[in-house]
């Protein structure tokens, strides 16, 4: 693994670091409030998207496939 694909996936790992730190506060914040929980997850699930797309762009800038 070249270096521009190491760093990539890095950084794509710590987004989905972030993202469960994110859903993880967002869960206890809501106090068992499962429409709070409901949105906390739907969120979360965008975030993964999001980070995926973001990765596929940047490996396909990169010329990597």
């Amino acid at each position: 693994m070249d270096q521009v694909e190491k760093t990539i996936e890095e950084a794509y790992q710590a987004h989905l670091a972030a993202l469960y730190q994110v859903l993880s506060q967002a869960i206890l914040a809501a106090n068992g409030d499962g429409e709070e929980v409901s949105a906390a997850e739907d969120r979360y699930k965008q975030g993964l998207a999001h980070a995926a797309d973001v990765r596929t762009r940047a490996r396909a800038a990169a010329g990597i496939s």
